[in-house]
């Protein structure tokens, strides 16, 4: 049996971490997320595993039921890729990488929906409505900005610390404090929320064509492009392209002064 190159640099585990981000790009019905998992280590499992057999193997045992808050998946993907990485260096196949997995999708899927989507993503949705009704056209893009920044450059370290760290999730909620940010990041929510809605009474959103139109012009566009996208839909097109492409046609109308 040979085995590859066993070295793992920064820059793998930065190649690790971009695949990572994909994990939600395709799902299985009956295994959730395990084809996103596979795809993050597949290319360090062939670097690793020589032997066909063996490679074919491990790819397998990758395919099991896997299903956890897709952010901290990167922490368990970084665990698992060392704990492979340290089997097939002493050639000893008693690592238990299943149990591993098994025992932290549950409680890193609970701790990761209780500080991404129950406090980072109404901060952020919270703070760009705040400056949109202060009369910042770019609001949305202070959310895009926000939340991504967080939440990108967190599942980038989770995949070092999950391979420094071997898996050790009390170190890891040590180190990222998820419950004392999830608490100010709430705080902090609540506190936007009661300012938001003081400045109720004093917005006045104006989302309506510049031009002089007839009512019935404005509606049968409506109807018009309503129907081009239903069509498109019908033919195949791809529903984020869709919405894409009607977001970038608004913004080109934004400026021109149309709407």
């Amino acid at each position: 049996m040979k085995y590859g190159d066993k070295t793992l640099g920064m820059r793998d585990l930065v190649v690790v971490s971009l695949r990572a981000l994909l994990i939600q790009a395709s799902w299985s019905f009956d295994r959730m997320q395990t084809i996103g998992f596979a795809y993050a280590i597949e290319p360090f499992l062939r670097r690793w595993y020589a032997d066909q057999t063996e490679y074919e193997a491990r790819v397998k045992l990758h395919l099991e039921y896997f299903n956890t808050q897709p952010y901290l998946a990167s922490f368990i993907i970084g665990a698992t890729l060392r704990l492979e990485r340290d089997r097939a260096s002493s050639h000893t196949g008693d690592v238990d990488i299943s149990g591993l997995k098994a025992a932290l999708m549950a409680p890193l899927g609970a701790l990761g929906d209780s500080f991404f989507w129950g406090a980072l993503k109404p901060l952020a949705a919270i703070m760009a409505t705040a400056f949109l009704m202060a009369g910042f056209g770019w609001a949305p893009l202070l959310f895009l900005f926000f939340y991504n920044i967080w939440h990108v450059g967190l599942r980038m370290a989770f995949v070092n610390w999950g391979y420094a760290s071997r898996g050790d999730a009390v170190e890891l909620l040590k180190r990222f404090q998820f419950t004392k940010m999830a608490k100010l990041f709430k705080v902090a929510t609540l506190t936007l929320i009661g300012g938001t809605l003081g400045m109720l009474p004093a917005w006045r959103p104006e989302f309506k064509p510049m031009l002089n139109c007839p009512g019935v012009i404005i509606t049968l566009s409506a109807l018009a492009i309503t129907l081009m996208l239903l069509m498109a839909l019908r033919k195949g097109s791809s529903p984020v392209k869709l919405m894409l492409g009607l977001a970038v046609f608004c913004v080109v109308l934004a400026y021109a002064g149309v709407i």
